[in-house]
């Protein structure tokens, strides 16, 4: 008597759930490179790597399995033998489970770490694609006859085809997806601007009479590889003067040739410096990817002059496209590239593989450094992460002790223009996980006369001291000098602050995005 099938070995059985269990590795994957809680506290199989490799093992059973299926009847006899059963019932199973749980990650995930899931996703998506057309071959191929066979071979011939001529002429659409940032470097205007794919980019304007064309390079060479584009601009050609930006789409580049598509323009700008007594800035901090909650909040306070971006606008840095919508995109919709700003690294772009890039893309030689506008000097610092160098979520990537050694160093020797000073950092204490270095920075801060640190990373808006004997130690020991935590996200609460400027006093206002005041205090210089 013929032995029944197992239902585990049907061919439509294991190519769904060969095709469950890849979507659900390509889930897992996105999951442990974000979920900062996750992959350093599993203790188990080797670790969330592990829990990985053994996943992809049983998929490349389940893929045995479907060659010994599929290629019969040679093959017949020891596909459904017993143990072929067994481990059939087996991978069907786990990648049930295993899919169960890729969509409990997706859910848990929540909004902040889920975009950046659907990034890593998306590089996944043609594996995806493909492992399914390859699955599509494998369950209706062998089963068409004449016609239908050959119908289905041409449909997926024409897919293949199609897939090639996308990646040789690409028939997207070039456009610019940014109003430029204005980030004042301490040394000039880096203009920040962002295309939808790779390109070149350039900055053109109208300065005594003289028309320049300036463009994003390096050495020599223009820089065509990356979304964002940054312009180096002299601060007298731009300050309060007129601009456009463009950018010509890189489709090949070789060492002999290559091929450039369209250019596009946007502008002209307006770049409006406002150098006078009074001042209003716009401080945000700690948005986390959350821009709709930040500008609500942003809406009720008002105009403002320029903008202080504290620092830590996503979970982390993975992809230039985070920067692209977190920062760029962000900050120019709050800027229009119509006034400056002094950007402030936080702890949490400090993470991810773009993480080193992020700083020369925004047009930085290094984070911390002096800018002045008018009558007031503001020293900007790069705090880093928040916990020591060793600490397991880093990976053994982090040596941001010697970073902060180096810039208190650099703090003992700066000079600064004007005697009204503020001074901006992610971290109030600027150096959190070294209690004698952040000392040694405060003490840097009271021989240069500041009168105030802005900072954020605690999501909560107040002045120093609260309650902590930490705080309360520094309120001691530095009198002279405030310190204020800038809001940011929390819950479904974020909010925003601007300080008004004056000869004699900081107005400090802060409201939620719900319009409700949060700070309003005037402090003398």
């Amino acid at each position: 008597m013929k032995q029944k099938e197992s239902f585990f070995l049907r061919v439509p059985v294991l190519c769904v759930a060969a095709m469950l269990l890849t979507a659900a590795l390509s889930v897992f994957r996105a999951f442990r490179m974000v979920w900062v809680f996750y992959d350093p506290n599993i203790r188990f199989l080797g670790g969330a790597a592990g829990l990985f490799l053994i996943a992809a093992a049983v998929l490349g059973l389940l893929l045995v399995l479907l060659a010994l299926r599929v290629w019969k009847p040679q093959n017949e006899r020891i596909a459904r033998a017993k143990v072929c059963r067994v481990l059939g019932a087996f991978g069907v199973v786990f990648a049930l489970l295993f899919a169960l749980a890729a969509v409990v990650m997706i859910y848990i995930a929540g909004h902040e770490t889920g975009s950046v899931m659907l990034l890593w996703l998306k590089k996944d998506l043609p594996l995806i694609l493909g492992f399914v057309a390859a699955a599509v071959l494998l369950i209706f191929l062998p089963n068409c006859r004449g016609r239908g066979k050959a119908a289905l071979a041409v449909c997926m011939a024409l897919v293949f085809a199609l897939g090639a001529l996308w990646i040789v002429f690409p028939v997207m659409p070039y456009r610019i997806v940014s109003d430029p940032v204005v980030m004042d470097t301490g040394e000039d205007y880096a203009v920040v601007f962002a295309t939808n794919t790779q390109g070149t980019g350039f900055v053109t304007y109208d300065f005594d009479g003289t028309d320049y064309t300036v463009y994003a390079q390096q050495n020599g060479r223009l820089v065509g590889d990356r979304l964002m584009h940054t312009v180096h601009v002299p601060y007298v050609h731009l300050k309060n003067n007129r601009y456009s930006v463009g950018s010509t789409r890189v489709v090949e580049e070789f060492s002999y040739g290559g091929r450039r598509g369209k250019t596009v323009t946007a502008g002209p700008y307006t770049l409006q410096v406002n150098e006078s007594a009074e001042q209003t800035w716009l401080v945000i901090s700690d948005w986390h990817s959350y821009l709709d909650d930040a500008k609500k909040a942003i809406f009720h306070l008002g105009e403002y002059d320029a903008v202080v971006m504290l620092g830590d606008p996503a979970a982390g840095m993975d992809f230039e496209e985070q920067a692209v919508r977190n920062i760029v995109q962000f900050g120019g919709a709050l800027t229009g590239g119509e006034i400056p700003v002094l950007y402030v690294r936080g702890n949490h772009e400090t993470r991810g593989a773009f993480a080193d890039l992020l700083p020369s893309y925004l047009g930085y030689d290094k984070l911390y450094y002096t800018a002045d506008r008018g009558p007031y000097s503001f020293l900007v610092l790069d705090s880093g992460e928040d916990k020591p160098d060793d600490h397991v979520e880093y990976g053994g990537m982090d040596a941001y002790r010697q970073n902060r050694e180096q810039m208190v160093d650099w703090l003992k020797t700066v000079k600064v223009k004007n005697e009204k000073l503020i001074v901006l950092s992610h971290a109030w204490q600027v150096s959190e996980p070294e209690p004698a270095l952040s000392r040694a920075a405060w003490d840097a801060f009271s021989a240069l006369g500041a009168r105030f640190v802005i900072s954020g990373h605690e999501h909560v808006c107040r002045f120093l001291p609260g309650e902590k004997e930490e705080e309360q130690a520094y309120a001691e020991a530095y009198p002279g000098i405030t310190a204020y935590l800038d809001g940011g996200h929390k819950g479904k609460t974020y909010v925003a602050s601007k300080l008004t400027l004056t000869p004699q006093n900081v107005r400090f206002e802060a409201v939620d995005n719900a319009g409700n005041t949060v700070v309003d205090e005037t402090l003398p210089w």
